[in-house]
């Protein structure tokens, strides 16, 4: 939708959206997660294919595991509903008494080695699979992210500290927002945030509260903590609880599976997405390792001011470990043509799986984080870690 400004300059409205943890599919992302956070812990070349399903009641897990790590998968599914707040038995999966059905395929290696005495995987290891990655950044906001995301997040998080310190203690974790955004996008490419247009929130919460304190309690707990007022006008929209549902499931019937917020995990809907999942996934699934150094490399190129945004494509084949292929796109924003800046990625960084396992930190338990609001919010993510580049 195209918009003017007073002074007549373009505008348009882009709009992304967060889950909290509660949300069914995010649950099943979180306990795959989980379980390789698990693997990896007793062995780090843990190779990890899991999947997950949940509905009320019921949670089943899959896939192949082949490792040496004895882990009890459905001690590690308990642990997660309880960390995300599924613990009472009038919710949709209490934590203490719903059935956990593990299917998962196990091919353990023999016991040769301790786990701390396991070697680093070979330069030459291949791509597990093909695929088709992107990374994004933006000068938008300090974490690099567009500010619609960013926002979204933000108010996920918001929430869920509200829950946690009794601020509300009528909320439960599932959890949805959206917020859309006016731009002005600029002759040289460069999208400029001008103010918050809608935001749509809509929370699971225990029965005892009125949807009218619920929509204020909100409001004032929620949104204007999370959201800059230099963002929020007199014209800005706000769907709080739009249907009036008391005791709501946001995310609709529950039911959950991995891998279906996959723009909620990345940007938002902004630069593009290659279709690849994240949890569940060892860094040999270039879907979640490739994805973690595109966006390495597009906040590195960002942060060096060679580029107020950028995207990233790599491509990769089954059983070759350098990328075919590498795409860079700065919207017309670059100080350098595109061309020269995929020079200097090639110059800067060692994309094989092995090598990006072993410069972002991927063989270390540090996936069930990764996992809530977004895998690029994280500061202290290695990848979030802008490199100097030589030029």
């Amino acid at each position: 939708m195209l918009l003017t400004t007073e002074n007549t300059t373009p505008t348009f409205l882009f709009t992304s959206e967060s889950v909290g943890e509660g949300h069914p599919d995010k649950v099943c992302d979180q306990i795959a997660d989980a379980i390789l956070d698990a693997c990896l812990k007793q062995d780090p070349l843990s190779k990890v294919a899991i999947e997950a399903a949940a509905r009320p009641g019921l949670v089943i897990v899959f896939g192949v595991l082949d490792t040496q790590a004895q882990i009890d998968i459905e001690a590690i599914v308990r642990v997660v509903l309880q960390d995300i707040g599924y613990d009472c038995p009038d919710q949709e999966l209490d934590y203490k008494t719903c059935k956990v059905m593990d299917y998962v395929e196990r091919r353990s290696a023999p016991d040769t080695a301790a786990p701390s005495l396991f070697p680093s995987p070979a330069e030459t290891e291949v791509a597990g699979d093909q695929g088709i990655i992107f990374g994004y950044a933006s000068n938008e906001t300090p974490q690099a992210l567009p500010l619609t995301i960013d926002l979204s997040h933000r108010i996920s998080r918001q929430m869920k500290t509200a829950r946690l310190n009794k601020t509300l203690p009528w909320l439960r974790p599932d959890t949805k927002t959206q917020v859309t955004v006016e731009y002005i996008r600029r002759n040289n490419g460069e999208t400029v945030p001008l103010r918050v247009h809608t935001i749509v929130l809509t929370a699971q919460h225990t029965p005892d509260v009125t949807v009218e304190k619920l929509r204020q309690e909100i409001f004032d707990q929620v949104i204007c903590k999370a959201v800059p007022a230099k963002y929020l006008d007199d014209e800005t929209a706000y769907y709080i609880q739009p249907t009036g549902d008391v005791g709501v499931t946001p995310s609709g019937k529950f039911a959950g599976v991995t891998g279906r917020k996959i723009v909620v995990d990345t940007y938002g809907g902004w630069g593009a997405h290659g279709g690849g999942a994240f949890s569940g996934k060892d860094y040999r699934q270039v879907d979640r390792s490739a994805a973690y150094m595109a966006r390495w490399i597009a906040k590195s190129i960002t942060h060096a001011s060679l580029a107020q945004r950028c995207m990233v494509q790599l491509s990769y084949s089954i059983g070759i470990a350098e990328p075919l292929s590498i795409f860079v796109d700065t919207y017309g924003t670059g100080k350098m043509t595109d061309a020269q800046l995929e020079k200097v990625v090639y110059e800067n960084f060692d994309m094989r799986p092995a090598a990006i396992a072993k410069a972002l930190g991927l063989m270390s338990p540090i996936y069930y984080q990764t996992s809530k609001n977004g895998h690029f919010t994280n500061s202290q993510f290695p990848w979030e870690k802008p490199k100097d580049l030589r030029l």
